[in-house]
């Protein structure tokens, strides 16, 4: 009779063991660009003062391009992305697929960063080299990631015809400027950029982007890039960023990204005041920003 209550003692604690509010949470991966980035450093903090991250896994891409795939190819359940990435692959690539993608939490805004080796002067005192965005007429651009897609739009909106040429990683990217089988590089990311001030200013040069606003309006904004070593401000355009997620239906897992989403929100000055946080977090807002809410 002890053995048989025993057993039954065993059965019942087995069962409440499994109910679903003492079941472990599931683990979701959460695509966020190259290591080191500014993706990756803000997924960070956000771990580090949200507990409800500690569910979350980072999953490093080449960037915004890769983790879209990885998104609808249910690889990942999160990814940081570029808003012109997703305007792209629905407007212009057509995958249906991308409606079903949701914003989880609208972030900042990711600079345009056009990047070439100073100009250099031939024998009879000729400059040859890129001093602004105009002068990539025939040339080579090179980018990776959601870059690449960038590149793309700019070239079909603003009226410069040059060869965009896709590289799997920033490291390939600034080797073939260094080596010249590039005129210049184009990066969309958040500064300040640890990689780009890491950049020797007395071979590299930022150049504006001279576009007229109107022609770029439905996907990049006017800014401005300060690098101090890079002497002054340079005019830019940005884009903005997202971390977004599907339009998931399980209730656990609506439950998961639901507490995540209101920690961030509830957590946003620490993200902007702690010490050690991506300067990024002061323009964060989290405000609606053109592409469908995770509700």
């Amino acid at each position: 009779m002890k053995r048989f209550a025993l057993a039954c003692a065993l059965l019942t604690g087995a069962a409440f063991a499994q109910t679903p509010s003492t079941q472990p949470l599931t683990v979701l991966n959460v695509a966020t660009g190259s290591k080191g980035g500014t993706y990756a450093t803000m997924y960070k903090n956000l771990g580090d003062v949200c507990t409800s991250a500690s569910w979350l896994r980072e999953r490093q891409t080449s960037g915004s391009v890769e983790s879209v795939d990885l998104l609808l190819s249910n690889q990942v359940s999160l990814a940081f992305v570029q808003l012109d990435v997703l305007k792209a692959r629905d407007q212009i690539d057509g995958d249906a697929r991308t409606k079903g993608i949701r914003t989880l939490l609208a972030l900042h805004q990711e600079e345009l960063h056009l990047i070439a080796k100073k100009p250099t002067k031939n024998f009879f005192g000729r400059l040859s080299g890129v001093t602004s965005y105009s002068q990539l007429a025939g040339k080579k651009l090179g980018a990776w990631g959601g870059s690449v897609v960038t590149a793309n739009v700019l070239r079909a909106k603003a009226g410069v015809s040059f060869e965009v040429v896709s590289f799997p990683t920033r490291e390939a990217a600034l080797s073939a400027l260094s080596a010249g089988t590039v005129d210049a590089v184009l990066a969309a990311v958040g500064q300040p950029a640890d990689w780009v001030k890491a950049l020797d200013a007395q071979q590299y040069s930022l150049l504006p982007l001279d576009i007229d606003p109107a022609k770029v309006k439905d996907f990049y904004q006017k800014a401005k890039l300060i690098y101090p070593q890079f002497g002054a401000s340079v005019d830019t355009y940005s884009v903005q960023s997202l971390l977004v997620t599907r339009d998931f239906k399980t209730p656990e897992k609506r439950a998961q990204l639901l507490k995540y989403q209101a920690c961030a929100k509830n957590k946003l000055t620490r993200l902007q005041e702690d010490e050690g946080m991506h300067p990024k977090w002061n323009d964060v807002t989290f405000k609606s920003a053109g592409w469908p809410d995770y509700k």
